[in-house]
Order: C-alpha cells, then sequence, then structure tokens
C-alpha cells in the first residue's frame, strides 16, 4: 500500500485536534461535508456522549459503550440500537476517508438530545397542558381485525380516556381532540393543541398491514428538516420545507425515545423502531409531539390483548410512564 504524504498525515492531525477540543451540543463536533450534507464523525460524537468506541469488522458494526450507555451501528444502515432499543437514523451511518460518519442532523438533534437532554440549548418546554389524539373517530374506522371486528378508533379512543385519568390524577391538565366516536379533521388535530397552548401532544394509534404475521410497536417523531423520512427510501422535494413542528426537534428525540422504551416494554413483541415520518398530526405542532402505535390490530394475537380492557390499561400505564420520562429530563435540563 502507498505510503500516506506528508501533507495527508498532517490533515489528519488537524482533524483528530479539531474533534478532540470541541464540546457543545449545537456545535459537538465539527462536520464534514461530502455528498451535498454535513456528516460528523461517529467515534467525535460518541465522546461527546462519555461512550468509547469498538468496531467488529466481521458483523460490520460500530459500538459506543460507556456509562452513559450504549450505540450499535450498522455500516450503511440507517438501523441502530440505543441501550437495546431500535431507532432509525434519517440517514445511514457511511464510511468517508476510513472514518464513520452521520449526518450532522442526526447527531445534533437526536443523538445527543437522548443521551444529555440538559445540553440543548436554551429553556426547556414546561410540562403541564396535555392534548391527546385518539386517532380516527366517527366515519373514519381506522384499522380493523376482519375476524373480531375490533376497530382501532375505539381502542384508541379508550386507551386515551384510561392515559387521560392517570395524568389527570398526577395533576396535569388533559386536553382530548375528541372523547367521542366523532370524527376530526387531521388539520383540526395541531390545531386544538395550539388553541390550547399544549406543552405535550400524543397522538394514540393501532397499526395494521396486510401481512398478518407483522407484529410490534412502533413510535413516530417528525422528521427534522432536510432529512428523510424513515419510510422514504430516496429525497423528496418536502424534505427542504421547514415546519412549525421542527422548533421541537430535540425534544420531540427525547419524548420519542423514551416513550418507546415504555411501551414497547408492555407490548413484549417485536421491536419495530423510533421512527421518523411528517404525519398531519405532527408537522403543525407547536410543541413536543409524538404519535404511538400501540400495536397491530391485524395481528390475531396482539388483537386479542387489545380487545381486553386490561391489557389497554397497561398500555395506558406504559404512555403516561413515558410522558413522567420525559418530564424527568425537562427538569433535569432544567437545573442545568
Amino acid at each position: 500500500m502507498p505510503r500516506p504524504q506528508a501533507s495527508t498525515w498532517r490533515w489528519w492531525v488537524a482533524v483528530v485536534c479539531l474533534f478532540a477540543s470541541t464540546a457543545g451540543l449545537r456545535a459537538a463536533v465539527d462536520p464534514s461535508r461530502f455528498r451535498e450534507r454535513d456528516y460528523l464523525s461517529v467515534v467525535a460524537l460518541g465522546r461527546q456522549c462519555g461512550l468509547t468506541s469498538k468496531w467488529d469488522p466481521q458483523r460490520k458494526v460500530l459500538t459506543l459503550a460507556g456509562p452513559n450507555g450504549r450505540i450499535e451501528f450498522e455500516s450503511d444502515s440507517r438501523e441502530v440500537w440505543i441501550n437495546g432499543l431500535r431507532v432509525f437514523l434519517c440517514e445511514p451511518m457511511t464510511l468517508h476517508r476510513k472514518v464513520f460518519f452521520i449526518s450532522k442532523i442526526d447527531g445534533e438533534r437526536f443523538l445527543l438530545p437522548i443521551f444529555n437532554p440538559p445540553r440543548i440549548a436554551g429553556r426547556p418546554p414546561a410540562l403541564h397542558t396535555i392534548v391527546l389524539d385518539p386517532g380516527h373517530g366517527g366515519k373514519d374506522d381506522g384499522a380493523r381485525n376482519a375476524r373480531s371486528g375490533l376497530l382501532e378508533k375505539s381502542a384508541a379512543l379508550d386507551v386515551a380516556k384510561r392515559v387521560g385519568a392517570q395524568l389527570t390524577a398526577a395533576g396535569y391538565h388533559v386536553v382530548f381532540t375528541r372523547a367521542t366516536d366523532t370524527f376530526i379533521p387531521l388539520p383540526d388535530r395541531p390545531a386544538i393543541a395550539t388553541r390550547e397552548k399544549a406543552d405535550l401532544f400524543v397522538s394514540i394509534h393501532f397499526n395494521a398491514i396486510e401481512n398478518p404475521a407483522i407484529s410490534g410497536n412502533e413510535t413516530y417523531i417528525l422528521t427534522p428538516q432536510n432529512q428523510r423520512s424513515t419510510g422514504s427510501e430516496k429525497p423528496g422535494d418536502d424534505d427542504a420545507v421547514l415546519l412549525p413542528g421542527n422548533g421541537a426537534d430535540e425534544w420531540n428525540a427525547v419524548l420519542g425515545y423514551r416513550m418507546h422504551l415504555h411501551v414497547a416494554k408492555v407490548i413484549q413483541g417485536t421491536d419495530r423502531g423510533l421512527k421518523r415520518a411528517r404525519y398531519a398530526v405532527l408537522r403543525d405542532l407547536r410543541c413536543p409531539g409524538v404519535l404511538v402505535e400501540g400495536g397491530y390490530i391485524t395481528n390475531e394475537a396482539e388483537a386479542r390483548k387489545i380487545a381486553t380492557p386490561e391489557w389497554r390499561e397497561q398500555l395506558a400505564t406504559a404512555i403516561v410512564a413515558g410522558i413522567a420520562s420525559y418530564h424527568e429530563a425537562l427538569n433535569a435540563a432544567g437545573k442545568k
């Protein structure tokens, strides 16, 4: 192999020194730009989280681990495991000039907030008024289980009421986008949150898919500007649009991760991941928001559980636990 020129060595030394000397959430590491996108070194990012790196060439997995937690990245994949929980980056980890990088936005608005909420810039948001959004309603049944006739709209409303009761007992002010079997247009749902000056928005749904073998839970937060949604294979024109909900990108990451953690424990099925999407109920929010998919109505085993009041109470308790964990992160950030 040809020996690198002296100028090349000097360039690498400069990069290493720069990464080692930089701190802060908004400027965690100096970005590198290639493929028309800003990237951050994964190893340098790990240092900001208190994690050291280890590369497994057989599995092609880069692990960052330490007292603060563990992240496993797979080369050329958007799928990442954080403390055993499945999450999705908007862009895959990529190898460039023998250094592993992730997008600057994924690093600064997703991973760093999850690992260190107190370093999020600015004052943390309040948490008093919570808007609960039971999916579908009225003429919109949502998902349906063909065998039992179980409807998503009914199960979502029941879970939302159970969540609301627990939150009210804990001292929060709770508002529902719908409290009965009524149809609420999608744009009206975030508008209710804005009207009520909500501090948090939680949309509750159940999933459906043609393959009845698919099961598990998913959690969604809004896709950041200039990033791909999890379901998008290629960049699109909508990626460049700055949405009102993007004002809470960092806190959305904290909320989504903590919510997904608690709901996954209850469902105990396939972890389908914390994902990003530009759903209508998340786009126009003026506060942090999350959409919870509490299992697949089209999966017979999960549908049987969803149909029972006892299980819906467990799911409601998990959602409340996710909110409580998010509130703990807000309090920790307020003490910085």
